[in-house]
């Protein structure tokens, strides 16, 4: 339970974090990422299940999503764009990434993501889906941390070395249900850790906001094309 407790607290604003944490007990914490994801999942899953208007169902998706996270992963996403975008050498880009100030290519990048992450809430309306899609999200990462090197101390480091093929586990139900939208993450969580490698020598935490943040975008636009086709459930006065 300390290392369940110790995922929840590392991935989502709940005060759970246990006494007397090790560094052993922040890599075991990485065979419990799936499972915090689901804690996630569950309010949008609960969304779906309401009788609201797409729109609606798919704003307040929006707010618990980056709400309960503590807007960490789009926090890593938005800092990672305006360190990798644009023509810069290895040590600018750098110096970029420890910058608290927001550029032009995180407003962008952000503004972006949000789009796409409320359009893909309001066409993906399967309960099952949107409970264990945080779930991979929060696996599909793992075997690149663990692959590519780290640019320093700090939450990388802390979780790198886990037990990473053990949470693989908790995340199988969604690689069996949905193996296409699933590897698709897998795909796009590797393109951030190889461009990350290439433009700045290696992964950080604002990278693995970043390979978590799209990831979930990237699963719930895949499912929106192919999946079935989401059954109407619009309010009155909507088409």
């Amino acid at each position: 339970m300390k290392a369940f407790r110790l995922a929840l607290a590392l991935l989502t604003v709940l005060p759970l974090a246990p006494k007397g944490v090790g560094e052993e007990d922040f890599k075991r914490s990485v065979a419990f990422f799936p499972l915090a994801g689901y804690l996630l999942g569950l309010p949008l899953a609960l969304l779906a299940l309401l009788p609201l208007p797409p729109g609606l169902s798919a704003a307040l998706g929006v707010a618990l999503l980056l709400g309960l996270t503590g807007f960490l992963h789009l926090d890593g996403l938005l800092d990672l764009a305006d360190a990798l975008l644009g023509a810069r050498p290895r040590e600018e880009r750098l110096r970029i990434l420890k910058d608290p100030h927001l550029g032009a290519f995180a407003f962008g990048v952000g503004g972006v993501y949000l789009l796409l992450l409320f359009q893909a809430l309001a066409l993906v309306q399967d309960p099952l889906f949107l409970l264990l899609f945080p779930g991979w999200a929060r696996f599909a990462f793992l075997p690149f941390l663990h692959r590519y090197p780290l640019l320093g101390p700090g939450m990388a480091a802390l979780v790198r070395g886990g037990p990473w093929p053990f949470a693989l586990l908790p995340a199988l139900p969604f690689l069996l249900l949905y193996p296409l939208p699933a590897l698709l993450a897998l795909l796009a969580a590797w393109g951030v850790a190889r461009l990350a490698w290439a433009r700045l020598g290696g992964l950080n935490g604002d990278a693995l906001g970043a390979m978590i943040a799209l990831g979930e975008v990237v699963l719930l636009l895949a499912q929106a094309l192919l999946g079935p086709a989401p059954s109407s459930r619009a309010g009155p006065g909507l088409p």
